[in-house]
């Protein structure tokens, strides 16, 4: 009887080193597969986003909603999103906002459906990319809103009001890195000049910074990176425009992508960055 022969150590170990190779190429191939579907929902996002935010302006006699989730100081009023909420019935002007304790998914997520734009999206997943992975961290690091509106859209880039966050505001700030020009922040959609070009919402890990609530918005010129667009997607990002259009941008610049996955704090060379050339020129809304 003719006895069967098995494989070799040697025919074993190149089947193993077949299949290894075959894995250290397929892998990395899957995660940027993966990385790019996120991206096509979070662009998605975005877009609804966009859309609720001018339908916002159309209802409202041209007025953006607010940019900045800040109650005092360099707040606005009628607020995209809140802080965290114990009720999304609350007013956080008059009842306190969820302790840092008391931050959960619940909680995070009244304070999206108290904010304004909510009636128009009514879906908290438009809030939060897929790529995002913050809110399976342990409380109270769980960020799960993973956009912020910028600074100059209504928001907060600017440095006092004549009172309250229903007053005017009556000093802007000035842009050193620019040679000190003025950075005038937007109340309605008619001040905004190219809509097309300015951007609204952006990707933003405040995680990465050691923040546990997205507070506040997105703001450039401090004097050049302040804050800088998370890193979700296979070195790029989706952004939200003026226009009710977005668009995912792959960044070019290697200090932008180390930024953006905190390997440095700061950007050695910002005068000569392509990508923050083009962040400045689609953050200021008027010239």
């Amino acid at each position: 009887m003719e006895s069967k022969r098995g494989f070799t150590l040697i025919e074993l170990l190149v089947v193993i080193a077949i299949i290894a190779l075959l894995l250290a190429i397929i892998v990395p191939a899957l995660k940027n597969a993966k990385e790019l579907a996120s991206g096509s929902v979070c662009l998605s996002n975005q877009k609804n986003l966009c859309l609720a935010w001018t339908n916002y302006s159309s209802d409202h006699d041209s007025h953006l909603v607010g940019g900045s989730n800040y109650y005092s100081g360099r707040g606005t009023p009628y607020r995209w999103v809140e802080y965290p909420l114990l009720s999304d019935k609350h007013n956080p002007e008059v009842t306190a906002p969820a302790s840092t304790a008391q931050y959960s998914l619940e909680t995070r997520k009244n304070g999206i459906r108290a904010g304004r734009l909510f009636p128009y999206t009514e879906d908290e997943e438009l809030y939060h990319c897929p790529g995002d992975k913050n809110y399976t961290k342990p409380e109270p690091a769980a960020v799960y809103r993973s956009y912020a509106i910028t600074g100059l859209m209504n928001g907060e880039d600017f440095v006092s009001r004549s009172g309250g966050i229903y007053t005017p505001i009556t000093q802007f700030r000035t842009a050193s890195a620019l040679g000190n020009k003025t950075l005038y922040v937007v109340t309605k959609m008619s001040e905004i000049v190219s809509p097309g070009n300015k951007h609204v919402f952006i990707e933003e890990d405040v995680s990465a910074k050691g923040q546990n609530v997205n507070a506040g918005g997105y703001v450039l010129l401090n004097p050049w990176w302040w804050d800088w667009p998370a890193y979700y997607h296979n070195d790029s990002s989706t952004i939200g425009f003026a226009d009710g259009h977005a668009e995912r941008h792959r960044w070019q610049n290697m200090n932008t992508l180390k930024l953006m996955r905190g390997e440095i704090s700061s950007d050695p060379d910002p005068q000569n960055n392509e990508d923050l050339k083009w962040m400045i020129s689609g953050y200021i809304p008027k010239r």
